[in-house]
């Protein structure tokens, strides 16, 4: 049995999947599998992968026929990993050559079924416009054991800075959800966190997260797939008899409601959870009780588009920017 094995989704990916699996290949913990799901890719992708895999026997190819999906692509890899515990890439990233090394011995260490590394770095072909985690506080608290609702309030909830007990995943049933916009992390780091007592949290070597144009990160309507991965959490946390005290159950995103099911699904959504998160405000920001305000006191869709943009949330995004840029503008010069 190797001691992790890594899950790539790979989906057209043919000039990036050389990198990401070449950073594996290189990796100081060589007691690895390397499980690379080819997501019905058109491009050249899995020919990338049948030569990497001649060439280093780590390297495994489940092909699935026709694209599926990333959920389903890192479900099917779940299910073909045999390793002691699974850590997933996306298929445009890499990892430091001691990364998994480290991400092992903290997990050995402390016996947890979850560790995090919150170390990682943005990416860009601009290389000046790079930024590390420590500079814009994903983790920005000391390194230790942390309690699944503390974590589970710092955001954005990635999966790649997990390293998970494999058992632990098949043991309670933790699968992606089919949603769409890259808001699978939501719901399955979500539940993983909430099924744990304790999660250590470490600063070690980096993540490099590229920021490529038009991924599915980036595209600006995430936001409603961020609210229907959140509702997915919250159903099943309430069907898990999980408390919800101090579970961070929404926040808002990019969302624009340019369709009266977009609008309605969300208004069901928040009128539900707005009790509690009224309750504690301090988990959200002003944002997401603005967006919360504006949609639950709305009784249809024509009163809101009567009363507001579609796309609100973006405007308050654009006009915070706006007045953040003023206020530097005309500081006064001390």
């Amino acid at each position: 049995m190797p001691s992790i094995s890594v899950v790539i989704p790979v989906y057209n990916t043919e000039v990036f999947i050389g990198k990401t699996v070449g950073s594996l290949l290189a990796q100081t913990l060589h007691d690895i599998e390397i499980v690379c799901v080819n997501d019905g890719s058109t491009d050249g992708s899995l020919g990338v992968l049948k030569s990497l895999a001649g060439k280093d026997s780590r390297v495994k190819i489940v092909d699935l026929e026709r694209n599926r999906g990333v959920s389903m692509a890192r479900n099917t890899g779940i299910d073909a990993a045999s390793g002691e515990y699974v850590y997933f890439l996306d298929s445009d990233d890499w990892i430091d050559p001691d990364y998994l090394e480290s991400m092992l011995s903290k997990a050995r260490e402390t016996g947890l079924d979850i560790v995090v590394n919150a170390n990682y770095v943005k990416e860009y072909d601009d290389t000046s416009r790079n930024r590390n985690s420590g500079s814009f506080g994903f983790i920005d608290k000391e390194e230790g054991y942390y309690s699944p609702v503390i974590l589970q309030s710092y955001y954005p909830p990635v999966i790649w800075t997990c390293l998970y007990r494999r058992k632990f995943l098949l043991d309670n049933n933790i699968r992606y959800p089919v949603v769409k916009g890259g808001a699978e992390d939501i719901y399955f780091t979500g539940l993983a966190y909430m099924l744990v007592k304790e999660v250590f949290v470490f600063r070690g070597p980096f993540h490099h997260y590229y920021q490529r144009e038009g991924s599915l990160f980036h595209q600006n309507s995430n936001g409603i797939y961020y609210l229907e991965s959140f509702k997915l959490l919250y159903d099943e946390l309430l069907s898990r008899n999980i408390p919800l005290d101090g579970v961070k159950l929404f926040y808002a995103g990019p969302v624009i409601f340019d369709t009266k099911e977009k609008f309605d699904f969300t208004r069901e959504f928040l009128s539900r959870i707005k009790p509690a998160v009224l309750a504690d405000k301090k988990m959200y920001t002003g944002h997401d009780l603005m967006l919360i305000d504006v949609v639950t006191s709305c009784p249809d869709y024509k009163t809101y588009l009567s009363r507001h943009n579609p796309n609100i949330s973006i405007e308050f995004v654009r006009q915070s920017i706006r007045a953040k840029a003023l206020a530097a503008r005309f500081k006064p010069q001390s």
